[in-house]
């Protein structure tokens, strides 16, 4: 665990306006479920040959260092797809319970974020490992890294500016959340090194070059991510909890 981690406890009762203890269960359940997320690549790496070096959590999400990630895009989807299936589960299991529902809550925002089509995140391998079916591993990182720029962007400008109207009836409207521009500019950079680690393996290889083991990183932003309105959501959920 991450010492940044503590920032959490500082930030959630201002961001949310609620309690110490709402705070600390708030953050158990956040990272728990993030925790929960990244071994769920984690197992499922490890059957497919992978190494794992280390889970480590931040306040903007977890990331599960892998080294010698599967290649062969069948088994790169299924390391992908195994953090959100786990996210997914947790979501119907929480959701029997009266006073679990707000982790299903959570665990839903983890779900669908994560889905995206953003490399380095699940969708966006998933992306990447369905283009190199047909495309050279390093087209198909560079055009899902592509991908995963304009939707960084779209983070960005949101989580500046807001989205003061209702797109297609389902999305926003959203207020400014700066936690959503910081990962999308994380997400952004970490896409953008890892296609360049990919580009570089592939001109070393006819050398016998960068023979060691990469490591790559399964990221997973935290469920506080999303649009400012979901906080307030949120925020109702924990209220109505403790109601009870």
């Amino acid at each position: 665990m991450h010492i940044s981690l503590l920032i959490v406890i500082v930030l959630v009762p201002i961001l949310f306006n609620v309690g110490l203890l709402v705070t600390l269960i708030l953050a158990a359940g956040i990272f728990g479920s993030v925790l929960l997320h990244e071994l769920g690549h984690s197992v499922v790496a490890r059957a497919k040959g992978s190494f794992i070096h280390e889970i480590v959590l931040y306040p903007f999400g977890g990331a599960a260092k892998i080294s010698n990630i599967p290649k062969r895009p069948a088994d790169e989807i299924m390391v992908a797809l195994a953090g959100p299936a786990v996210s997914l589960v947790l979501v119907i299991l929480c959701y029997q319970v009266a006073w679990l529902e707000f982790l299903g809550y959570l665990n839903g925002m983890l779900f669908f974020f994560n889905i995206l089509p953003v490399f380095p995140m699940d969708g966006g391998r998933v992306l990447r490992a369905a283009l190199s079916i047909k495309k050279s591993r390093v087209e198909a990182t560079r055009i899902a890294a592509t991908v995963g720029k304009y939707f960084c962007g779209i983070f960005v400008l949101v989580g500046l500016f807001g989205l003061k109207v209702r797109l297609f009836g389902i999305i926003g409207p959203y207020e400014p959340n700066f936690m959503l521009a910081f990962i999308g500019f994380y997400i952004y950079r970490a896409g953008q090194m890892e296609y360049r680690m990919v580009w570089m393996e592939n001109q070393a290889a006819p050398f016998g070059g960068m023979q060691e083991e990469r490591i790559d990183v399964e990221i997973s932003p935290p469920p506080y991510a999303e649009g400012g309105n979901k906080a307030g959501v949120l925020k109702e959920k924990l209220r109505n909890l403790f109601r009870r």
